[in-house]
């Protein structure tokens, strides 16, 4: 009994501590919570809406875009969850016109982010911040500590915003990802490497995935369709060097799929990923769009796509 006293002593402390840090981090704030918050005050007033993935929370600019517009989307962002989100929402989006959502060469083929060792820990912004409850709250799922190595990176900046108030989003205020600046130079070099790896990551391991990924996507076209909003699909501009090495086969299922949309659901696709107006500082790596190329693609897109 001794013993176990010691060991409560000794890990009281410590749990303390934890406990103090969990509550430091869940909160300060982020795209999640923020995102939510906002969609609780103004998703009546909403007429288009952006969803996805890092493609489109980095690419469309939504004070450029047009009026009542709010950016949903977040990094690794799967059909999945704009699923879920659009259905939250649903009884209150009374006012959406538009529904631009992202397709691109990885979208059709990825895996659940539980089974992600890079993403899984994106699970746990879900259920603690947008109420997903996939998962149960007493799971790892439901603590940011579970995650030990983005906790940690959080920790200090947490700490800091307790005590001055002051934070970094990593969105503005209509949920635009504002993380990739401009680069000062183009270095082709580095680029290369950068997508290299990229493409490397995206490349698709279990092509089964496919069917759970279709399923979400045509989910979101039908309820689309049968509420008579518009659902743009976009693939948004690549860097040369990245998109020459997509797996040929991969970039047959997304255009198919995207294809099938258009014909079944009335969906409207447009295809910016050889778009060769974006170049060098266009991009903040091979297939993600830097500030400068978000200016330009909102610009292309709001023109040739009319009224949003």
């Amino acid at each position: 009994m001794r013993l176990v006293k010691y060991l409560i002593i000794f890990a009281l402390p410590i749990i303390l501590l934890l406990a103090l840090g969990e509550a430091l981090v869940r909160h300060y704030p982020n795209s999640y919570r923020y995102k939510v918050q906002w969609m609780e005050q103004h998703a009546d007033s909403v007429r288009t809406l952006l969803m996805g993935a890092s493609h489109i929370y980095y690419a469309v600019i939504p004070d450029s875009l047009g009026a009542d517009v709010f950016n949903l989307s977040n990094v690794s962002q799967l059909y999945e969850y704009d699923w879920f989100l659009l259905n939250r929402y649903a009884n209150r989006l009374n006012n959406l016109r538009n529904l631009v959502l992202v397709i691109d060469d990885s979208s059709p083929f990825d895996a659940p982010m539980e089974q992600l060792p890079e993403d899984w820990h994106r699970c746990i912004y879900y259920r603690l911040y947008m109420d997903y409850d996939k998962h149960p709250l007493w799971s790892k799922y439901g603590f940011e500590l579970s995650s030990y190595s983005t906790f940690r990176r959080k920790l200090f900046p947490a700490l800091h915003y307790a005590l001055t108030g002051q934070a970094v989003v990593d969105c503005d205020s209509l949920g635009f990802g504002t993380a990739f600046a401009t680069p000062e130079r183009f270095d082709s070099l580095a680029m290369q490497h950068d997508s290299d790896i990229a493409i490397e990551r995206h490349r698709c391991k279990d092509w089964s995935l496919v069917e759970n990924n279709r399923a979400y996507l045509f989910k979101i076209a039908d309820w689309c369709k049968q509420r008579g909003v518009r659902l743009v699909l976009v693939t948004t501009p690549m860097w040369q060097g990245f998109y020459t090495q997509i797996n040929r086969r991969q970039l047959n299922v997304m255009y198919n799929l995207a294809q099938q949309c258009v014909l079944r659901y009335g969906a409207v696709y447009k295809d910016y990923m050889r778009d060769e107006r974006f170049q060098g500082t266009d991009f903040y790596d091979g297939d993600h769009l830097s500030r400068q190329g978000a200016e330009k693609f909102t610009r292309i897109l709001r023109d040739e796509m009319g009224p949003f």
